[in-house]
C-alpha cells in the first residue's frame, strides 16, 4: 500500500528530493571544485535527514507553518548576538537566490552552515566578512514551488 502526501510541505520536500537527486552531479560540478566527496556527504545527509522527517511526518498532525529543522524552503529569524539585532532569511536553491531580498542560497556558505540547523541553536557563522555568533529564533515552512 503507497501513501500519498497530500500537503505543501510534504509534497516539496519529496520534490527536493528528486530534484537534488537528478541536480546533484551538476551542482557539484558547478559550484564546488574542490574536495567532491565533501559535498556529496553534504547532499547525502541532507536528503537522509529530509528522508527522516518524511518517514515521521503526518500530513494530518503537522502545522504547515513549523519545521523542526531548517531545509531548503525554510524561512529562517537569526538574531545576532553581538548586537541582538534579528534578520530573516529564506534557504532556496541557486537559482531563486536573491541576497537583497532575503533569499540566500542552500550552497552558499551562510545558507550551507544553517541547513538542518534546529530553533533554539546557537552557532558561529563564518561569513567573507567574518564571524558572527547567532542565535535561531525560528524557522517557518515557505514553499516557492
Amino acid at each position: 500500500m503507497s501513501h500519498k502526501v497530500y500537503h505543501p510541505l510534504g509534497e516539496s520536500l519529496i520534490r527536493q528530493l528528486a530534484f537534488i537527486d537528478k541536480n546533484c552531479t551538476e551542482f557539484i560540478s558547478s559550484y564546488f571544485s574542490s574536495d567532491t566527496r565533501e559535498y556529496l556527504n553534504f547532499f547525502y545527509k541532507y536528503t537522509h535527514e529530509v528522508q527522516k522527517y518524511l518517514l515521521s511526518f503526518s500530513a494530518l498532525s503537522e502545522d504547515i507553518s513549523v519545521v523542526p529543522k531548517i531545509f531548503i524552503e525554510s524561512q529562517v529569524s537569526l538574531m545576532y548576538l553581538d548586537n541582538k539585532q534579528t534578520e530573516q532569511f529564506t534557504i532556496c536553491f541557486p537559482d531563486q537566490s536573491d541576497p537583497d531580498k532575503g533569499n540566500i542560497s542552500f550552497l552558499s556558505p551562510v545558507g550551507s552552515q544553517l541547513l538542518l540547523r534546529s530553533a533554539g541553536e546557537k552557532l558561529v557563522l563564518t561569513t567573507p566578512g567574518g564571524s558572527t555568533e547567532v542565535f535561531i529564533k525560528e524557522i517557518k515552512f515557505k514553499s516557492n514551488w
